[in-house]
């Protein structure tokens, strides 16, 4: 029964928190503020929290692993049957599945993702933005070492994970609606996968 009701009074300082974090912003939201909208006092708040910045990761930090996990599991996936690719033909360079996928995940958790890329601490876009592109860039080599004769071009690589990223960072801030980011996600996942492809297959 307590632990039921610990549960409870946890989200709803959560609920309260994601409220003041998308309204004034985490450097500017109170923890008195925070915990006046949950109907508790701070000394509850600090029996499930440490601090502001433990509760902000609370809402942030678990999509964020999800979408790197989700990411790094549909690499892994690539990676496996890439020895068997030969010609990079319509079927291997289409993403439309995969940018499904990613979209899904990033909506289910809508909130999460644009407080952290608009209402986040000073500093956080960059920080995300840049660990999602090493996170891409590097999945992306592994994945393209098994192709059998294909050599990675690290400079295009690299530039390709950031329009990628950019790209998505984009979709998010302009677009709340999930059937519409999955239609623009598509067609620009598509056109970077395939512009790569010609670039590197036609590069002497």
């Amino acid at each position: 029964m307590k632990a039921d009701t610990d549960y409870a009074k946890r989200e709803l300082l959560i609920k309260a928190a994601k409220e003041e974090f998308m309204e004034k912003g985490y450097n500017k939201a109170s923890l008195r503020n925070i915990c006046a909208k949950a109907g508790m006092t701070t000394g509850a708040l600090y029996f499930f929290f440490e601090n502001k910045e433990d509760l902000y990761e609370e809402i942030v930090g678990g999509p964020r692993k999800e979408l790197a996990e989700l990411i790094k599991r549909h690499m892994e996936e690539d990676k496996e049957s890439a020895n068997n690719v030969t010609v990079f033909d319509d079927m291997f360079l289409d993403h439309s599945e995969e940018a499904d996928m990613f979209v899904e995940c990033i909506y289910k958790n809508y909130d999460s993702f644009i407080l952290m890329l608009s209402k986040g601490k000073e500093g956080e876009l960059e920080k995300w933005t840049d660990y999602f592109v090493k996170l891409i860039e590097k999945t992306s080599t592994d994945m393209m070492m098994e192709i059998p004769t294909f050599k990675a071009d690290p400079f295009m690589t690299h530039w390709v994970s950031h329009t990628i990223v950019d790209s998505f960072i984009h979709v998010m801030l302009h677009e709340s609606k999930e059937a519409e980011a999955k239609k623009q996600i598509r067609k620009i996942l598509n056109f970077i996968v395939k512009g790569w492809a010609s670039v590197v297959l036609n590069d002497k």
